[in-house]
């Protein structure tokens, strides 16, 4: 399943779950993976990004054009089918569209990037197009899709360069490196699977529709960060469904010592909704 939005070394730490050995390692993983996609649902949205993934639209005869969350669209990624015969003939120009919101900038500083959520036709004089004609399914958007695409390096690079089929590495310093986590080297994204001796890795190559490719030596690693209150939501929710597991995963629990009963609500935890809230998806008008 892959893109957890928290990594395993962080729930398994003293502040966590505070668990040591790897026994409950595959258990724990699949479990942050698919809280995380419970996020994404509560959310309408998610913080992986995806990688030159072709999208198609339809026009509503106006200046703009909603869309999902995105991060960037390439030189020729915006097309229209001009005649409606199912081709995509005409390429947009950058200088055709603005992106918006424009402060957006979803590759910017971590905890203030945000998605493009609509393009624009540019009114300026360098821009060609009117508006998005209306007509069903008549724009092709290929672009790289998702909250954000925030990365920071790693302390360590590739030892030796790696082929496009390999799937263990040895970095030169792996640092804090954990499964769960998500590596970007040149343009491929590795999703951690396991951590060996040293600073040696497995993942899954090619994930989130990059391309598995060769990566030389000495080549830059860099680690993808998500939002803070995205993954201290899935901490918590993971935690919490993970305690579960003492008491025999019951709807209510009593304390004969206080005389106190504790009752499981099913869903996110309430915190975990509060940190989320401000980043549901409301759709524009």
């Amino acid at each position: 399943m892959g893109n957890a939005y928290v990594s395993l070394t962080t729930l398994k730490a003293s502040g966590g779950l505070d668990i040591a050995g790897t026994a409950y390692d595959d258990r724990l993983v699949q479990l942050q993976e698919n809280v995380s996609r419970e996020v994404d649902r509560y959310l309408d949205r998610y913080f992986y990004f995806v990688q030159g993934e072709a999208r198609t639209f339809s026009g509503l005869g106006k200046q703009y054009l909603l869309i999902p969350d995105l991060i960037s669209i390439p030189g020729s990624g915006l097309k229209e089918d001009t005649n409606l015969d199912g081709t995509f003939e005409t390429v947009w120009t950058s200088a055709d569209f603005l992106y918006s919101p424009s402060n957006a900038n979803p590759t910017g500083t971590y905890g203030l990037a945000m998605p493009y959520t609509k393009l624009e036709v540019n009114q300026r004089s360098d821009g060609t197009q009117d508006d998005f004609l209306k007509a069903q399914r008549n724009y092709e958007i290929t672009g790289t899709w998702g909250y954000s695409r925030v990365l920071i390096d790693v302390a360590g690079n590739l030892s030796a360069s790696i082929n496009a089929t390999v799937l263990t590495a040895t970095l030169t310093s792996a640092g804090t490196l954990s499964r769960g986590e998500t590596l970007v080297i040149d343009s491929e994204q590795f999703y951690i699977t396991g951590t060996g001796t040293g600073s040696n890795l497995t993942f899954e190559r090619g994930v989130n529709n990059s391309v598995a490719a060769t990566h030389t030596a000495t080549a830059n690693v860099q680690i993808v960060v998500y939002p803070g209150p995205v993954q201290e939501a899935v901490f918590i929710q993971t935690a919490r469904l993970w305690k579960r597991r003492d008491s025999g995963f019951a709807s209510q629990v009593g304390l004969p010592e206080t005389g106190q009963m504790f009752v499981f609500t099913g869903g996110l935890d309430k915190d975990v909704k509060a940190l989320l809230n401000s980043f549901v998806k409301y759709s524009a008008p």
